[in-house]
């Protein structure tokens, strides 16, 4: 549990818990925010401290009023994915600046598009150094997760 209180109480006290014995793949895990919380599924297990995730679909129960908190949780392949990696006794995501999209970045910028460029600004990375290396960068963001149940939830109050 973190040692600032903030945000939801449900979400201080079950942040960084383990429901479940072992993760394996098909395992449900939600990440922690403020008050919200976003639900995902374990897709690549490399051991239990180098996980892939996806996050899952969510979709409002028939019948459900729009400020009820009662979603249909569905797995999508095409959702993006998110490396972790247990460090100590905290939960990490891991961001990774290849030399090759780097290089993909700036060609983008200069036709016009500066998303690509846009990621590296905002992780404090400058993606000419990366173009010209040869080998990716890392960055580790510290994330609130815990495992064994996959749940949304969506604060109405903000």
């Amino acid at each position: 549990m973190s040692s600032k209180w903030y945000g939801n109480l449900t979400n201080r006290l079950e942040e960084d818990r383990m429901f479940c014995n072992q993760i394996k793949v098909g395992t449900g895990c939600t990440i922690y925010h403020w008050s919200d919380r976003d639900a995902y599924e374990v897709i690549e297990v490399k051991d239990q401290t180098h996980l892939r995730i996806r996050e899952l679909d969510h979709k409002k129960e028939e019948g459900a009023d729009w400020c009820e908190n009662r979603w249909i949780l569905s797995s999508n392949p095409d959702n993006p994915e998110k490396e972790i990696v247990k460090r100590g006794k905290y939960w990490y995501t891991v961001v990774t600046a290849s030399p090759e999209y780097a290089r993909e970045a700036i060609e983008r910028r200069n036709n016009g598009d500066s998303e690509g460029i846009l990621f590296f600004a905002m992780n404090g990375w400058n993606a000419e150094e990366i173009a010209n290396s040869n080998k990716a960068i890392h960055k580790y963001n510290r994330v609130n997760i815990s495992f064994g149940k996959a749940d949304y939830y969506y604060d109405y109050e903000f």
